[in-house]
């Protein structure tokens, strides 16, 4: 089973010129396939958010119906050339459909599709493919950029096909793969040395613990408040993350599972894990800290350290009205 985690936010100069979100990202699970998919607008193309959605759409659905001829074919021209005869068709339908060029509906396009144990990776234009193996974060495919400095190829430029990079391989231990935006890469993305932040570790990891849409609404909150701050870019993000040792839930861990999740000895005293267990549990609905203190029994100065302890473990968050609530899953 995979997790997928998708955010997309407006850059500053979007907002301030009223020009709506150019980046946009999909997601599909047909037929056993697992398809993530990530196109950024051209910023120079009047409607390129539309030729965004179209192409992150259609190759979700061509990879769900043609995954197996794709991975058999050992010619990687072939492949290519199958890929973009779609999504210049799509395009091109598109075009007819909204009376403008082609060139309106400009986009880069990145796309991870995951079947059994097996992967395909393709990539046109700037943006950072990368990937979670043996818990160090990689780098698939990095920026294609075009002739000219700050320019870069498109899913309707004349290079596309040439340019267009594949990959397919097997899976043994890639846990999870992250799609970004060039607006993204400015925080997420070193590009001296080809690193990505460590951050996004954690929110892959999280991702098994927590449900997908909680952490796509943080996401969306540190996208806004900064990482389109670092830019005037939109900003998105596309992850795949493999859930095959499913997370059961809190309750249901170990004692040294338990002490492993909260990072403390695994000697750790039974009733110190019983604290947090029940603090866990009493915050799957909205609590304030002195309703905690009273429901295990301690003053609130000392309920504070087992609730800032977990605050800081991403695993509970506070609310509105000074209030926290669990984000972990418990059963």
């Amino acid at each position: 089973m995979w997790n997928s985690i998708q955010c997309a936010v407006q850059g500053r100069s979007h907002v301030k010129d009223g020009i709506p979100c150019q980046d946009k990202t999909f997601y599909s699970n047909v037929n056993d396939v697992q398809v993530i998919a990530l196109a950024d607008g051209a910023g120079s193309a009047q409607l390129s958010h539309f030729g965004a959605e179209t192409v992150t759409k259609f190759i979700c659905s061509e990879l769900s119906d043609q995954f197996d001829f794709y991975f058999a074919e050992e010619d990687g021209v072939i492949v290519k050339q199958q890929i973009m005869s779609g999504v210049i068709k799509c395009l091109q339908e598109q075009a007819a459909e909204l009376k403008c060029e082609m060139k309106d509906l400009a986009s880069t396009l990145l796309f991870v599709a995951v079947k059994d144990e097996k992967f395909i990776i393709a990539h046109i234009g700037d943006g950072v493919i990368g990937y979670l193996k043996d818990d160090e974060l990689k780098i698939a495919s990095q920026p294609e950029n075009g002739e000219f400095v700050n320019t870069t190829i498109f899913t309707t430029s004349k290079d596309a096909l040439m340019t267009m990079k594949l990959i397919k391989g097997s899976l043994g231990q890639i846990r999870g793969f992250i799609l970004m935006s060039d607006g993204t890469e400015v925080s997420l993305y070193n590009k001296k040395e080809k690193r990505l932040a460590d951050v996004l570790k954690k929110i892959m990891k999280m991702s098994i613990l927590i449900s997908s849409t909680k952490i796509e609404e943080q996401l969306q909150q540190s996208f806004a408040m900064v990482v389109s701050q670092a830019t005037t870019d939109d900003c998105s993000i596309a992850i795949l993350m493999d859930d095959r040792d499913e997370f059961k839930g809190f309750m249901k861990l170990s004692h040294c599972e338990k002490c492993t999740l909260l990072k403390i000895e695994s000697n750790s005293s039974k009733k110190r894990i019983k604290r947090y267990s029940d603090i866990l549990l009493f915050l799957q609905k909205r609590q304030s800290l002195v309703n905690v203190a009273h429901y295990i029994h301690l003053k609130p100065k000392y309920a504070k350290r087992y609730v800032q302890k977990l605050y800081e473990l991403n695993l509970i968050e506070k609310t509105n009205h000074s209030c926290y609530q669990t984000l972990v899953k418990m059963n």
